[in-house]
């Protein structure tokens, strides 16, 4: 039962772990919008002029000479997560695929005649952060016990996240090659997280172990920003800067537990079962907090005959560590500890357009996106510490006044890290110095459509 008592071990400590693989929302360039801004990687923060603006650089909009009324794309991704061990610990051989929709982002323009032709007033709303991962495995007599013995375990993970913005922008022409603007947002994140482990084994004679992990949390919270840009133009370049300001927290609220428990463990190895354990915790109506930092970024197009080539750079500010939902502290029993810290990431991408007809445009993009993960696991309550890097193609065509757009994204990324380390990085006891392989691909296709008369 040796083996067996070790395997119950790795399955507890794989909690925090399995939390790291599916959580994406340290990765701030994941998601981009609008038809050309998908397709060129979201480097549009000197060039965007639509209402994709209202994201990238509000200072663009009010240099927008079109009549846009309605601005959308629908887009379907595949996307998926795996981890694959060094070792045959079988526990930690898993994967999950997800098929559906990809967030968007919708805007319009209010009339000019409200604030006159040299001010631009218009809505937006968009999704800033999605994730949905279900990694769930199930494996029987994982280890050999013989033919009086057998053994099961199960590792799932429910995770969802979404954060969404929505916003009205104010930008205004200051003369024929400068506009200035500004969105304020209003933002809502909630997210969702369950984690369950358990191994059961039953060996010779009347040695059993059972070892079961639970741990649950969510929270809805509410919070503001802006973002302000400035946009400058003339001949062949385009020039733009943003800021986005921290976020201010409005109010939020939640709820954490754990079960945790132990029959049966030899967590030493001194062949020697350990006391029964049994640790659980509820605690209803928390307080919840989420915070974001400081950005400043700036970008380029510069105009070549029928190819522009488009350069974008962001810089995000660390986060301090802070607690998302305040758990109370257990006389008795291991804390749950639910809170977050983000470091300072420097993003940066290069996108070209080359026109091959009067009404057919092919654009092509590659960028980075670098995660702001800092700290282990076991603190953080959503950790992708890996880096992913974005390929972006497609094509823009026009059909009397409305333009189509058709492409796709390719993004990918993954760490390779010790295979116990479930708390920390120290190696989980019985695992051995082997490694696990964190591997994340995603494909988006897309198809935009934008009504009206503008770019």
């Amino acid at each position: 039962m040796r083996n067996t008592c070790r395997l119950g071990l790795v399955g507890l400590l794989l909690g925090p772990l399995a939390a790291n693989v599916a959580a994406q929302d340290t990765n701030y360039w994941a998601l981009q919008y609008g038809p050309v801004g998908q397709l060129l990687g979201g480097q549009v923060i000197g060039s965007e002029r639509s209402l994709t603006a209202t994201y990238y650089n509000p200072g663009g909009l009010a240099l927008e000479d079109g009549t846009t009324f309605l601005l959308s794309t629908e887009s379907f991704l595949l996307e998926s997560f795996s981890t694959r061990p060094s070792t045959d610990v079988e526990i930690f051989d898993t994967s999950s695929t997800r098929l559906g929709a990809a967030p968007t982002l919708v805007a319009g323009a209010l009339p000019r005649s409200w604030l006159g032709e040299d001010t631009r007033l218009a809505w937006s709303f968009l999704t800033r952060q999605d994730l949905d991962a279900r990694l769930g495995e199930r494996l029987v007599d994982p280890f050999e016990l013989g033919p009086a013995g057998g053994s099961a375990s199960e590792l799932y993970l429910d995770n969802r996240v979404n954060e969404s913005w929505a916003g009205l922008t104010l930008s205004r022409r200051l003369s024929d090659t400068l506009g200035i603007g500004a969105t304020w947002y209003g933002v809502y994140r909630g997210q969702r997280s369950r984690s369950e482990v358990n191994a059961l084994a039953l060996g010779p004679g009347t040695g059993a172990l059972s070892a079961l992990a639970i741990t649950d949390f969510d929270y809805t919270h509410f919070r503001t920003l802006a973002k302000l840009g400035v946009s400058w133009e003339r001949n062949d370049m385009r020039l733009g800067l943003n800021v986005t300001t921290p976020s201010l927290g409005l109010f939020g609220w939640g709820s954490a537990g754990y079960t945790l428990s132990f029959i049966g463990v030899d967590a030493d190895g001194d062949g020697v079962p350990d006391p029964p354990v049994l640790s659980s915790q509820t605690e209803d109506d928390l307080d919840s907090n989420y915070k974001s930092s400081w950005a400043v970024g700036g970008g380029f197009a510069w105009y070549r005959g029928s190819t522009r080539w488009h350069a974008s750079g962001e810089w995000f500010a660390p986060v301090d560590r802070f607690t998302v939902l305040d758990v109370p502290v257990q006389d008795d029993g291991p804390q749950l500890i639910l809170t977050q810290q983000l470091k300072s990431v420097f993003n940066f991408g290069v996108g070209v357009e080359h026109e091959v007809g009067a009404e057919t445009v092919l654009y092509g993009a590659a960028y980075t996106d670098f995660s702001a993960s800092m700290g282990d696991p076991a603190v953080n309550v959503a950790v992708s510490n890996w880096n992913l890097y974005h390929v972006s193609a497609g094509m823009k065509f026009r059909v009397i006044s409305n333009r189509f757009t058709l492409g796709a994204t390719y993004s990918f990324g993954g760490k390779t890290r010790p295979l116990g380390a479930g708390i920390g990085e120290e190696n989980v006891p019985g695992v051995g110095d082997g490694t696990l392989d964190v591997s994340y691909k995603r494909v988006v296709v897309l198809l935009g459509f934008l009504f009206g008369d503008g770019s």
